[in-house]
C-alpha cells in the first residue's frame, strides 16, 4: 500500500507557496492587505502585510479593521432574509408594501428584485448629479431622493445591472420593518450575537476606530490620502467596517445554519433567474459561479481607499478574506483570492500566455463598441500596450491570447473575444470571471 503523505507536510508546502505570493504583490511599505484563508475550518493562511498608515509607518497587522465597501452586501442580505424567516416580510411582495413612498410604475419592485440586482433602478453612484454631492452628509430619504424619481432601466426581473440603490433600498426596508437603524439591527441581530466586537456601521469618520487602517489611493509614484467620501452616502451598500476574524467569524455561522435556515442559504447561494431563464449569476447578495468545476460564491468591496475580496467555494469549505488600504488593488486582491482558492484546491492557477501581435492587427480590434444597454466600451492602443476602457471610467490592460481573443493581466480569466465579417471587425464579447456576459457592436 502506497503510504500516505502526511496532511502536515502539504499544509506547510501551500502556505509556503501562498507566502511567496503574497510577499511578491504586496511591498511592506505601501498600503497593505489583510489575508486569511480557511479551510476545513481550520484557519491555513493569516497574515498582515504592508503599512496601516504610512506617515507614521505603522505596520499592518490582520487584525486591524478596514471599510469593507460591497461586502457589507451579503451582510445586508442576511439581515433582510432573516426578516422573512421572521414572517415581517415576503421577498416576492411590492416593496410599496413597506416603502409606500417609493414609486412603483407598471411592474412592481419587490425585495428579491433588489436583493439580486434585477430591479431596474439606477445605480446612484453612477449619476453625475451624486458625484457632485458625494461629499455631503445626507439622511437616509435624502440619500433616497437621489434616484428616486429616475426611471427605471428596465422592468424589474428582466435584466441585471448592479445598483446601490437597491441596497439602500433593502437598508431602508430593515429600518422601518424593525424600528431601529440599519447600524443597530445588525449589531442586536448578528454583531452582537456572534461576537463581532470589531465590526459596526460607520456612517462618518467622527468616532476613533482602534488600529484602523488608513485609506489611500495611488498615484504614479506616490500614494495620496482617499477623496473623501461621506460615508452617510453608503448605507446599507457598503457602509460596514469589520476585520478579518469578524467577517469569518459571520460567514462561519452563515454556513452552519446558525443565522438562516439551511433553505434559506441554498436560495441565497442560487442564481437568480430573469424572465427570460438567462441566470444572472448573482444570488440574493452574492456573485455566482464555478472556478474549475467547483462552486464558488463570492463578493467585492471598493471604496475610496479601500478594496476587499471575500470568495467561498461552500462545497469544498474554503473561504478567502483579503481586505486592503489600497483602493487601487481591487484587481489585484481577485486575482490573489482566485489563485489562493485554486492552490488549496491542489489545481494551481496556470495564467495564459500572451501572444505577439504586429500593430495592424492590435489596431484592428481598436474603437468603441456598443451594448444594447447602451455601455460604450472603448478599446484603444496606449503606447504600445492595448487597453479597454469602460465608460463608467474603469480601465483595464489587454493582452493578445490569439487575433481573435485577449485577456486580462490582472483578472486573467476574464477575457475579450472579437467577433469579425469579411475581416473587419464587427464586435466583441466580454467573458468576465464573474457576471453576464457582455455582447457589443463596433459603432466606430
Amino acid at each position: 500500500m502506497t503510504e500516505r503523505r502526511p496532511p502536515m507536510v502539504q499544509t506547510h508546502d501551500l502556505v509556503k507557496r501562498i507566502e511567496g505570493m503574497v510577499v511578491n504583490s504586496c511591498p511592506d511599505t505601501a498600503p497593505g492587505s489583510a489575508i486569511l484563508l480557511v479551510k476545513n475550518g481550520q484557519v491555513l493562511y493569516r497574515r498582515g502585510i504592508g503599512l496601516a498608515n504610512l506617515e507614521h509607518r505603522v505596520p499592518l497587522a490582520p487584525d486591524v479593521p478596514f471599510r469593507l465597501g460591497s461586502i457589507t452586501k451579503p451582510i445586508t442580505a442576511t439581515a433582510i432574509l432573516m426578516l422573512a424567516e421572521a414572517g415581517e416580510l415576503a421577498l416576492t411582495d411590492p416593496i410599496s408594501l413597506l416603502l409606500p413612498d417609493y414609486p412603483m410604475g407598471e411592474t412592481p419592485i419587490t425585495p428579491e428584485h433588489l436583493l439580486t440586482h434585477t430591479s431596474g433602478i439606477p445605480n446612484y453612484t453612477e449619476l453625475s448629479e451624486w458625484f457632485a454631492v458625494h461629499r455631503q452628509d445626507f439622511s437616509l430619504d435624502q440619500l433616497i431622493d437621489v434616484f428616486r424619481t429616475r426611471p427605471k432601466a428596465f422592468a424589474p426581473g428582466t435584466r441585471w445591472a448592479y445598483s446601490n440603490s437597491g441596497y439602500v433600498l433593502l437598508g431602508a426596508i430593515i429600518e422601518k420593518i424593525s424600528g431601529k437603524s440599519y447600524g443597530e439591527f445588525l449589531a442586536d441581530h448578528i454583531f452582537t450575537p456572534l461576537k463581532m466586537s470589531d465590526t459596526s456601521y460607520e456612517s462618518t469618520t467622527s468616532r476613533v476606530i482602534p488600529r484602523m487602517a488608513g485609506g489611500y489611493s495611488p498615484v504614479p509614484g506616490a500614494y495620496l490620502h482617499a477623496e473623501y467620501l461621506s460615508y452617510t452616502q453608503v448605507h446599507a451598500a457598503g457602509g460596514l467596517v469589520s476585520t478579518l476574524d469578524d467577517v469569518a467569524r459571520w460567514f462561519t455561522a452563515l454556513r452552519a445554519g446558525n443565522l438562516l435556515a439551511e433553505e434559506t442559504l441554498r436560495k441565497m447561494w442560487t442564481p437568480y433567474l430573469l424572465s427570460d431563464g438567462t441566470s444572472a449569476r448573482y444570488g440574493y447578495g452574492w456573485w455566482l459561479g464555478e472556478w474549475q468545476g467547483h462552486r464558488v460564491a463570492e463578493h467585492y468591496g471598493s471604496l475610496f481607499g479601500y478594496a476587499a475580496q471575500l470568495l467561498a467555494l461552500p462545497d469544498d469549505d474554503i473561504l478567502v478574506i483579503i481586505l486592503s488600504n489600497d483602493g487601487g488593488k481591487l484587481n489585484l486582491t481577485e486575482q490573489l483570492a482566485v489563485e489562493m482558492a485554486a492552490m488549496t484546491l491542489g489545481k494551481p492557477y496556470q495564467p495564459p500566455a500572451a501572444i505577439p501581435l504586429p500593430a495592424p492587427e492590435l489596431l484592428q480590434v481598436a474603437g468603441t463598441y456598443t451594448a444594447g444597454d447602451g455601455l460604450q466600451l472603448t478599446v484603444a492602443d496606449e503606447a504600445g500596450q492595448m487597453v479597454l476602457q469602460l465608460s463608467s471610467g474603469e480601465h483595464f490592460k489587454l493582452q493578445p491570447y490569439s487575433p481573435q481573443e485577449f485577456f486580462f493581466p490582472e483578472i486573467p480569466a476574464s477575457r475579450l473575444v472579437f467577433s469579425r465579417r469579411q475581416n473587419l471587425v464587427t464586435g466583441l464579447t466580454w467573458l468576465p470571471r464573474r457576471g453576464i456576459p457582455v455582447n457589443a457592436q463596433k459603432t466606430s
